[in-house]
């Protein structure tokens, strides 16, 4: 009798599964839920409670937004969310994103805790930021359009130095 090989990396049934799915309808789902998992993430607590996805249909994700001023504040930033979710999604399955007025359920979990991105970033990238920032007459849009900034460049940073680890290139 012949012994199988054995498993070099042992994998977990969520991995199975998705690996399972990856080319059905059922996968593509799998893959946009990720957007609520990411979503904290890429926009930052300030911008997580108050506005969180609702569902994404055909690759046009609508968000729930807390008021009328953050919807228009979130609108001006449209653009860089959707990329920024694209890049964390790693699939970009996000094309367009409508902002709605809602009421906002979720919260953020109070384990959550927002890395301080002075603390990674370089002193002329924390300049850079305050400069561009500076230009913004309200304080509260001010500082989320600063916590935006900064948690782009880090999670540029973060990527960078995950591709440079692993030896993988964006575009494979």
């Amino acid at each position: 009798m012949q012994k199988r090989a054995r498993m070099r990396f042992p994998r977990t049934a969520g991995e199975l599964f998705s690996e399972a799915m990856g080319g059905t309808l059922l996968g593509k789902r799998l893959r946009d839920a990720e957007i609520w998992r990411v979503w904290p993430e890429v926009v930052g607590k300030t911008i997580a409670i108050r506005a969180t996805p609702v569902r994404i249909i055909n690759g046009t994700l609508t968000v729930a937004v807390s008021s009328g001023p953050w919807m228009q504040e979130l609108s001006f930033m449209k653009e860089m969310i959707r990329e920024k979710l694209n890049l964390a999604l790693e699939e970009g399955e996000v094309s367009e994103i409508i902002f709605r007025s809602g009421k906002i359920s979720a919260e953020i979990e109070p384990a959550m805790e927002e890395e301080t991105a002075e603390a990674v970033l370089t002193d002329s990238e924390v300049e850079n930021v305050t400069a561009l920032a500076s230009s913004i007459a309200d304080a509260d849009t001010r500082t989320v359009f600063s916590e935006l900034m900064k948690s782009a460049l880090n999670t540029r940073r973060r990527g960078s130095a995950e591709r440079h680890l692993t030896g993988k290139g964006r575009e494979e």
